[in-house]
């Protein structure tokens, strides 16, 4: 038995997939997280993650180029702030579930 392979849904679940990588890295998760308060330069960023200079402007241009952050420039500064209120959602959904569950559960070593 042959089954048929829609190709839009394998490339939207690929980039749904990639979407969901980027939010499981700890540093970007970080970054997103502090950047739900408002706008912040990349020193405000580093301040509040604990996390070095050149690590904090690779994911925050990763973030650019996907089109999940934007980038605001002001004299000497550039300001960082979330493109989308889904990531904000999808932030605060993340967090509803992790406090609705056991915390065992996220020690699955599968994931």
């Amino acid at each position: 038995m042959t089954v048929e392979v829609n190709k839009e849904e394998i490339t939207r679940r690929r980039l749904t997939s990639k979407l969901f990588k980027g939010f499981a890295d700890y540093t970007r998760l970080a970054i997103f997280e502090v950047l739900m308060d408002g706008e912040k330069t990349v020193s405000e960023v580093i301040e509040a993650t604990g996390v070095s200079q050149s690590v904090i402007s690779n994911h925050l241009k990763c973030l650019r180029e996907c089109e999940l952050v934007y980038d605001r420039h002001e004299g000497k500064y550039v300001y960082y702030s979330i493109r989308d209120d889904k990531v904000r959602e999808i932030i605060n959904l993340g967090k509803a579930i992790i406090k609705d569950v056991s915390e065992e559960r996220y020690r699955c070593i599968k994931y």
